[in-house]
C-alpha cells in the first residue's frame, strides 16, 4: 500500500498589501469636504475588513468610496485585492490593469497583477509581471517578487530557474519560510536530500509552526530508514495539530516499523474511526489489517 501524500510545494502566492490604514488617505479627486469624509469612511472601513479577511464586507464599503471617487489608484488596486481573495482572478486583474493605468508606480499593484496571472495559470504573463518588479529600484519588498516569480517557474517545470529565484529572494529576506520551504523542495526534486534537509530545518527555524516543512522531513528520515527521527517530525505536526492526518498516519506506520505495535495499531485506529471516509482513514484502516492478518494466511499468499 502506497499512503497518500500531502501537497508538497507551499503554493503560497505573496500578495503585497500597502493599502493606508489610517490617518490622511490619499484624494486624487477634488471633493467637497462631506464626500471627502465619506470617502475617507466607506475607504477605511474597506480595508479594514480586508485586513481581518471580511471580504464581501470590503468589496461593499470599497465600491462605495470608488462611486465617490472613480478614479483612484489606491481603490481600484484594493478592489483588486478583494476580488482576489473571492477567487475572481478575471475581475482582479481588471483592477489592477485600472490602477496602474491611474499611477504606473504603483509597483505592488504590479506584484498583485502577477500574482493574479499566477493563479489563473498564466505563467508567463505572471513572470512579466514580477520581471518589471525586480526591476524598479524603489520597490520595497523585491522579495516578494522573487519568490513569486520561484513558483511561476517551478509550476513551469524548470527546477533550475526556480531555485535561482528562491535564492534570491532568501538574499533580500534570508528568514522567509515560503521561500525556504519552496527551495527545500526543489532540491527534494533533484534528490539532494542533504540540501533539503537543511533548508526545511532553517524554514522551521523562521516558522516553527510550518507543519509541511516538519512532514517532509518526517518523509526524508523514512526514507532514511531513521524511524525514531522520522516519528519525531510527525509528532511535532501533532504537537501543533494533534488530529492531522497525515502526521497520524506516518506516526502511526512508524510506531509499527520501531516495534511499539501496541501504540501504532492505537493510533491507526483512532484515525479510521474519526475520519473512516477520507484516504488517511482507510489507509489506516488497511495498515491495521495488514498487521492483524494471521502469520498463515501471510505465508500462503491469501
Amino acid at each position: 500500500m502506497h499512503a497518500q501524500q500531502t501537497a508538497a510545494l507551499c503554493l503560497v502566492f505573496l500578495l503585497v498589501l500597502t493599502l493606508t490604514p489610517s490617518g490622511c488617505i490619499p484624494t486624487k479627486n477634488k471633493t467637497t469636504p462631506q464626500t471627502q469624509a465619506s470617502y475617507q469612511l466607506h475607504y477605511q472601513l474597506g480595508i479594514n475588513h480586508l485586513a481581518e479577511g471580511q471580504t464581501p464586507q470590503a468589496i461593499k464599503e470599497l465600491l462605495a468610496a470608488q462611486a465617490i471617487q472613480p478614479n483612484n489608484a489606491d481603490i481600484e488596486h484594493a478592489l483588486g485585492l478583494a476580488y482576489q481573495r473571492k477567487g475572481l482572478y478575471d475581475e482582479a486583474i481588471s483592477q489592477y490593469k485600472k490602477a496602474l493605468s491611474l499611477d504606473p508606480k504603483l509597483t505592488e499593484a504590479v506584484n498583485n497583477l502577477g500574482t493574479a496571472y499566477l493563479a489563473k495559470g498564466s505563467y508567463d504573463d505572471a513572470i512579466a509581471q514580477f520581471q518589471k518588479c525586480l526591476a524598479d529600484p524603489s520597490y520595497s519588498t523585491p522579495e516578494k517578487a522573487a519568490y513569486n516569480l520561484g513558483v511561476a517557474y517551478f509550476n513551469k517545470k524548470d527546477l533550475d530557474k526556480a531555485i535561482e529565484y528562491y535564492e534570491k529572494a532568501i538574499l533580500v529576506k534570508e528568514d522567509l519560510p515560503e521561500a525556504l520551504y519552496n527551495l527545500a523542495y526543489c532540491h527534494e526534486e533533484k534528490k539532494d536530500l542533504a540540501k533539503a534537509t537543511e533548508l526545511y530545518k532553517k524554514a522551521i527555524a523562521a516558522e516553527p509552526s510550518f507543519k509541511e516543512a516538519y512532514y517532509r522531513l518526517g518523509i526524508i528520515f523514512t526514507q532514511r530508514e531513521e524511524y525514531a527521527t522520522a516519528l519525531e517530525m510527525m509528532n511535532k505536526i501533532r504537537e501543533i495539530d494533534k488530529d492531522d492526518p497525515a502526521a497520524c498516519f506516518h506516526a502511526g506506520s512508524l510506531l509499527l516499523k520501531l516495534g511499539r505495535v501496541p501504540e501504532g495499531l492505537k493510533l491507526l485506529n483512532t484515525l479510521a474511526k474519526q475520519d473512516p471516509e477520507s484516504q488517511w482513514g482507510k489507509d489506516a484502516l488497511a495498515q491495521i489489517q495488514l498487521v492483524n492478518k494471521p502469520t498463515s494466511q501471510m505465508q500462503s499468499g491469501k
